[in-house]
This record gives structure tokens, C-alpha cells and sequence, in this order.
């Protein structure tokens, strides 16, 4: 009898636990769900979730963690903040934000940073492709928002100070240039010096740039400031000036002249030169006595070509011997050919307006060729000249109207080298 009146009493407490348990559910069960369930979070309970010790728990503190991680193929935002220790809970959180599809919007090159608070909340995340221009979730008053973002970075003047001794390249890496600014240095002097056959070893340059810097980190390099090139007994000035005027930056010579010409020398990267103008060339697959009237430029197959100067497409497609071919007339006097290409720049057609430097095709050996290169002519009042002796029409000077600021600012930038090229030197 005493066991029957103990089982009773367990049984009894066993439908109040289950009474009540039911009773939670009913009412509490959808919130438990939206508290709890990685699936069904909500922005509400996810804000009523969150306990905060303080507003300066939000904020990223001195020496908090920060990651930055580079976006691989097959990468999603939702992967990336997982494994690098995103709670889920913000994980949930950030997917319900409006705007929250931009910054899912990733691609592979992107950069996502993280920064943790004190209390180890992703406070910010960033995704950008540059480090300065991006989408932003910022997480204050227990929620997040997104929103497109631009930092304002911390911009550094660098000088330096080369003497070639090897090539201008290697030399210019010794002395901690990077990549993007030889290339910009190259471009800014491309109309006056052959960087592939003018220079020897002894020439020198000065050179003063703009570094990006966010928080101490170097984002990027900016533009060239000024720049002077010594090369024998001839010496090349650049200095960059902001036209009011035409409304863009371009660079100028002390006298106020355009440091561009209206052509550029080359229209690509290669790797020598297979063939030069020649009107008593034998044709090495006809065998025979043929004028050359252009220069062939070897390189791999694929290799961007530029147009060498702004204007409009005259003729696109395949012509004999040239192969794939393009030509360009960019005024009544000048035209050029681009001969032997692999493909063309798919938006081209007859009358396209292209810009110098923009990509017109890509190298190939299309039509009488025996390998992959550019054929290049050069024609001044429908008659070939020879591209690499040709004397190429200046682009417009400084405006009368800026010349008086253009030579104030640029005896300042001069004074400026002349300064820094002394204390660089007093240092060694």
C-alpha cells in the first residue's frame, strides 16, 4: 500500500511537469524559437537578447581584435564570419538588416575586415576591394545598420631618389618603390624617353608621391607629385597640376607644356622588336621583296593593345594578310593599324569612339605571320611613316589663363625636389 501511494505521488508530479512544460509552450514557445533557432532569429529578440554592461562595451577599444581576410573563389560573407569566431547570434542579425545584400555582395580580390569590441561584438564590418571605399555594418545601440562607406585616409608625402645602375626597374625596387608607381613614373615620361632603349646605367630620377594611410596601415599609393628624370645631359620635369579649365589632373613640363603627347610611342607591352620599318624587307613567308611599313612588337599571345591616341574606329575585321585588323583615324592627318590580333574588344564596331590607352583587341598571329606579335602603322596624311622615328604632335599646353598659377605652383614643387634631394643625400 505504501509503494502504491508513492507511485501515485511520482505519477502525479510527473503531469505537472508535463502540464506546465505544455503550458511554456503555448505561450512562450515562438519566442524560445526565435531566441534560440539558428534558422529564425529576428532583429526583436535578437536586440532583447543582447545585455550590454555599457555603451563603451561597444566601442572598439585600444588594441582590440581586428582580422582582415582576403576573399578566395567560392568564399561567402556567412563562411568567412563563421570561421573567424562571428558569433551565429550576428550572424542572424546582420542577414536581417536592411541592406544587407550589398554587403553580402562579395567578390573574389575583396577585403573584409573585422573589429571586436571589448565583449568580443563584431562592431564593425567592412568589405571593400581598395581598403578605403566599401559597405559598412556598424553595430550601436544593439542593432547593426549597412550603409555604402568611404574612409578618409591619412595622405603622406614619399620622396625618393634613384640612380640606375642596373635597369630602372630593379633599381627603382632597391629603393622600396613599388610596382604601381614605376608604372605611373614610366607612363608620365613614355612620350619623351624610351624606357626600353634610352636607358643606360648612370641616369637618375627624383621622385615625390602620395601614400594612403588608414590607421597607420598603408593602403595605397597616390599620384605622382613631381618628378624630374636626368638622362645624359637632358633633364625631364613633371609636375601635376589640377585644371580648373579642362576639369582634370594632368602633368606639365616647368615652361607649362603637356609632358602627354597625342600619341603614345607604343600601343604595347612587348618583349622586343621582331621586325622595323623597312620599304626593302623580304617578307619571311612570301619569300620576297615586300616593303614593312610598320614595326612588329613580339609578344605573347593574348597581350592587351592600346590605342596609341583618341579617336575613331575606321575599319574592324579581317583584311588579307593583316589579319584580324584594326584601324583607327584620329584626325584628318593621322591614322594607325593594329594587324595579326587574336580577337577584338567586343564592344568595338565601325565608328566606335575609343580613348588613348583604352584596349582595342589582343596580340595574335592572325594572317601572314609566323608568330604571335602586334604589326603597328603609323600613317601622317595617308602616307607610312616610321613609328619609332616619327615626331609626335604635342598635346595642349597649360590655358593662358592657370599658366601664371601653373608656374607659381610648379617653381614651389621644383624648390620642393631641390629641398628633399639635399637632405636625402646629406643622410647617407
Amino acid at each position: 500500500m505504501k509503494n502504491l501511494i508513492l507511485d501515485i505521488k511520482y505519477y502525479l508530479l510527473f503531469l505537472m511537469v508535463i502540464t506546465i512544460a505544455f503550458y511554456l509552450y503555448l505561450n512562450f514557445g515562438d519566442n524560445f524559437g526565435k531566441n534560440y533557432a539558428p534558422e529564425i532569429i529576428s532583429d526583436t529578440s535578437f536586440r532583447d537578447q543582447m545585455v550590454l554592461e555599457s555603451d563603451s562595451e561597444t566601442e572598439i577599444y585600444k588594441g582590440a581584435l581586428s582580422k582582415k581576410i582576403k576573399v578566395d573563389k567560392n568564399d561567402t560573407l556567412i563562411k568567412i564570419l563563421a570561421s573567424n569566431e562571428v558569433d551565429n547570434r550576428f550572424i542572424k542579425a546582420l542577414i536581417k538588416t536592411k541592406g544587407s545584400e550589398k554587403l553580402a555582395d562579395i567578390k573574389t580580390g575583396d577585403f573584409i575586415e573585422i573589429s571586436f569590441s571589448k565583449n568580443k561584438i563584431p562592431i564593425e564590418i567592412f568589405v571593400t576591394r581598395n581598403g578605403l571605399k566599401g559597405v559598412l555594418a556598424e553595430f550601436k545601440d544593439k542593432s547593426y545598420t549597412i550603409k555604402n562607406h568611404q574612409r578618409v585616409p591619412e595622405v603622406l608625402e614619399r620622396f625618393a631618389s634613384v640612380t640606375i645602375d642596373e635597369s630602372l626597374y630593379q633599381s627603382a625596387l632597391k629603393e622600396g618603390i613599388s610596382d604601381s608607381v614605376i608604372m605611373d613614373l614610366v607612363y608620365i615620361f613614355g612620350w619623351d624617353i624610351d624606357f626600353v632603349f634610352d636607358i643606360r646605367s648612370g641616369d637618375s630620377f627624383e621622385i615625390l608621391y602620395e601614400e594612403y594611410f588608414y590607421k597607420g596601415e598603408k593602403i595605397k599609393n597616390g599620384d605622382i607629385k613631381a618628378a624630374r628624370f636626368k638622362r645624359g645631359k637632358n633633364i625631364f620635369s613633371a609636375i601635376r597640376f589640377f585644371s580648373k579649365v579642362s576639369g582634370s589632373k594632368e602633368y606639365f613640363s616647368t615652361r607649362g607644356e603637356n609632358v602627354k603627347k597625342a600619341f603614345l610611342r607604343t600601343p604595347v607591352e612587348f618583349s622586343y622588336i621582331s621586325s622595323r620599318y623597312n620599304l626593302k624587307r623580304k617578307h619571311p613567308v612570301l619569300n620576297k621583296i615586300r616593303a614593312h611599313t610598320g614595326v612588329d612588337y613580339a609578344a605573347p599571345t593574348g597581350t592587351p593593345v592600346r590605342s596609341t591616341s583618341s579617336g575613331t574606329v575606321s575599319f574592324i575585321g579581317n583584311k588579307g594578310g593583316y589579319g584580324k585588323l584594326i584601324e583607327i583615324k584620329h584626325s584628318e592627318d593621322y591614322s594607325t593599324r593594329y594587324a595579326h590580333l587574336s580577337k577584338f574588344n567586343p564592344r568595338l564596331s565601325n565608328g566606335s569612339k575609343v580613348d588613348q590607352g583604352e584596349t582595342i583587341g589582343y596580340v595574335g598571329q592572325t594572317g601572314l605571320a609566323t608568330g604571335p606579335h602586334l604589326h603597328y602603322e603609323f600613317r601622317v596624311g595617308g602616307n607610312h611613316t616610321n613609328p619609332l622615328t616619327v615626331k609626335l604632335p604635342d598635346a595642349k599646353p597649360i590655358s593662358e589663363i592657370e599658366k601664371k598659377e601653373f608656374l607659381d605652383h610648379a617653381i614651389k614643387m621644383i624648390n620642393r625636389l631641390d629641398e628633399l634631394f639635399l637632405k636625402f643625400y646629406a643622410q647617407i
